[in-house]
């Protein structure tokens, strides 16, 4: 199937309720990925506790380095953040990097 005719494959759906389910697993994909980067910090954190300095130190430097990209710069992503969140990235909401900032310095909620 092509990607021009995928509607006309599915004449029976309402096409807003295509594109809100693409909303809702844009959602559900930006929390995999919130999930994934603060597994990576935990894993992170965990390993500088058992490297002598400056290694430890240089780690902890870095703990946050290289995560996911962001993706408000993107037309699609700032659609989604305007009908799900009000126009917000929840990749940049004070919740998620007070908790992504927490868990760097080994305070973890496991929230995520």
């Amino acid at each position: 199937m092509n990607n021009d005719n995928l509607f006309d494959e599915c004449l029976d759906l309402d096409k807003c309720e295509v594109i809100n389910q693409f909303f809702l697993l844009v959602d559900s994909l930006m929390k995999d990925i919130q999930h994934l980067e603060a597994e990576c910090v935990r894993t992170r954190y965990k390993l500088s506790t058992y490297l002598d300095s400056p290694e430890d130190e240089f780690l902890q430097l870095d703990i946050l380095s290289d995560l996911g990209r962001r993706y408000s710069d993107n037309p699609a992503y700032q659609i989604f953040m305007i009908e799900m969140y009000g126009g917000g990235d929840p990749m940049e909401f004070r919740e998620w990097t007070d908790e992504i900032l927490a868990i760097a310095k080994g305070k973890d909620s496991n929230k995520y």
